[in-house]
């Protein structure tokens, strides 16, 4: 499923830059960077699980957000979708112009 949604948002954008249509454009790119910022959110949540005894009841809410639990991976691998979809939504932008 989520497979799926990923391939789905990458259509969009491609749909978008192709297309040049730049209302859908910024949407469209925040698609993917959306997903890999959840999948880092809940990654960080667990190494603040392991860190702090394991259990889900020793975690506050906002767990996922301390700098403690994101390793500089987790942070590139958070980062450079944002940063490939902007740089793509740009260039179309210009390439328009």
């Amino acid at each position: 499923m989520i497979h799926g949604l990923i391939a789905l948002g990458t259509c969009a954008v491609l749909l978008a830059l192709n297309f040049a249509w730049p209302v859908f454009a910024w949407p469209a790119m925040f698609w993917p960077a959306s997903y890999y910022f959840g999948r880092e959110m809940a990654q960080a949540e667990y190494r603040y699980i392991e860190a702090h005894g394991g259990k889900r009841a020793n975690c506050p809410w906002y767990c996922g957000l301390l700098p403690e639990s994101w390793t500089a991976k987790s942070v590139v691998d958070c980062v450079l979708p944002l940063v490939v979809g902007v740089v793509a939504v740009v260039v179309q932008m210009l390439w328009l112009k």
